[in-house]
């Protein structure tokens, strides 16, 4: 697992986890105006628990969207080139192009490469 699928693993668990609390925040605000008697003790206090949870939902859904929508594109990271990059390429003494290992000809400028 290469290091951007590990992140996006824990920035979704973060965002569940958040919005698990802030949903049960939200409910007990409501709870709290719903029961409250007229004590404005609990009229305060349920609507500064149903704005937190509130905008502690909002919180959880957009890093579980940001979770999912990151990708590593390029660079030895990318899910495409684990395994490739820096770690196993050389670079062309030309033109400084990276070519893979055991390669003999550079493929940007066919230069012919040393072993």
């Amino acid at each position: 697992m290469n290091i951007i699928e590990k992140r996006k693993g824990q920035l979704k668990g973060l965002g569940i986890g958040l919005l698990v609390i802030s949903a049960l925040a939200l409910i007990a605000g409501v709870i709290m105006l719903c029961l409250n008697e007229g004590k404005a003790g609990m009229i305060i206090f349920g609507v500064i628990l149903a704005v937190l949870g509130l905008v502690g939902c909002v919180a959880g859904v957009v890093l579980i969207w940001i979770s999912n929508a990151v990708v590593a594109t390029h660079g030895s990271i990318a899910e495409g080139n684990l395994g490739k990059g820096t770690v196993n390429m050389h670079k062309c003494e030309n033109c400084g192009a990276e070519v893979e290992e055991g390669v003999k000809i550079c493929a940007k400028c066919e230069e012919n490469l040393k072993p």
